[in-house]
C-alpha cells in the first residue's frame, strides 16, 4: 500500500485549487472581452467607409467646440449615409450624439435606420430612430407591417443642442415584434425620411455598435450640453 507524504499531499490539494483558479482566470478574460466588444462605426475619421446618397445635399467634416470634429449634414433634396454590417454583436446596442440646426423644418429632421435581413416568414423590416420635433419623445409610429418610427429625440429637445442616444435593438424589437431580432443587414443615417425631401441641416457623432451587458441595456437620451 502507497503511503501519501505530506508534501504528496500538499501537491494534490494544489492542483484542485489550480485548476479552480485557472477556470476563474479564463471566465474573466472572457466577460472582460465580452464587455468591452463595441466598434465605433461612424465618426469624421470613419466618414469615408459609408456609402453616400447624396442630391442636393452636403456631407462634410466640421469642428464643433464641444465635439471636436463631427459630420455635418445638410440638404435640400435627399441625403443618406450606408454602411453593411458584418458582424453581429449577441445583443446589439446602438449609441450615438447628434443635433440640429436651429433653421429646419418641423417634424422628422434626422434619422438613424436599421435595416434588418428577411427572415423565412417575413421580408426585410426596418426600424428608424428620429429626431421629431412634433412628436414626444418615445412614440412609435407604425408606418406598414415591416417599417416603424421611433422617436428617440422629440419635441421638448433643442435646436444647436447635442443630445446623446444609447438603443438596445433587442428590446426595441421585442415592444414591436414578439419574436427575436433578425440579423443586421445595413445601417442608415439620413435627413426626413427616406424617399422623401429634407430641407435641414444636422450633425451627428460617435455611432457605435455594441453587444450589450445588461446594467446598459435601455438608457434614456441623454442631453449633453444644457
Amino acid at each position: 500500500m502507497y503511503i501519501y507524504s505530506k508534501k504528496s499531499r500538499r501537491r494534490m490539494h494544489a492542483i484542485p485549487a489550480a485548476i479552480a483558479l485557472l477556470a476563474v482566470t479564463v471566465l474573466w478574460l472572457v466577460s472582460g472581452s465580452h464587455q468591452s466588444h463595441a466598434a465605433e462605426i461612424l465618426s469624421a475619421q470613419q466618414l469615408a467607409e459609408w456609402d453616400q446618397d447624396c442630391r442636393g445635399c452636403e456631407v462634410d467634416i466640421q469642428y464643433d467646440v464641444l465635439q471636436g470634429n463631427v459630420i455635418r449634414m445638410a440638404s435640400d433634396d435627399e441625403l443618406s449615409l450606408s454602411r453593411r454590417i458584418k458582424e453581429q454583436p449577441d445583443h446589439p446596442g446602438l449609441k450615438w450624439q447628434w443635433s440640429v440646426d436651429s433653421f429646419v423644418d418641423g417634424g422628422k429632421l434626422i434619422r438613424l435606420s436599421v435595416f434588418l435581413k428577411e427572415t423565412e416568414d417575413w421580408p426585410a423590416r426596418t426600424l428608424h430612430y428620429v429626431w421629431d420635433s412634433n412628436a414626444e419623445s418615445g412614440a412609435i409610429e407604425t408606418r406598414s407591417d415591416f417599417e416603424h418610427v421611433l422617436v428617440v429625440t422629440g419635441a421638448d429637445a433643442r435646436a444647436e443642442h447635442w443630445y446623446s442616444i444609447s438603443r438596445d435593438l433587442n428590446a426595441d424589437w421585442s415592444a414591436i415584434y414578439n419574436e427575436a431580432m433578425p440579423a443586421i443587414d445595413h445601417i442608415e443615417v439620413g435627413l426626413g425620411m427616406p424617399e422623401e425631401d429634407a430641407i435641414t441641416g444636422a450633425f451627428i457623432d460617435a455611432l457605435t455598435l455594441s453587444s450589450l451587458e445588461p446594467a446598459e441595456r435601455q438608457q434614456p437620451a441623454i442631453a449633453i450640453n444644457e
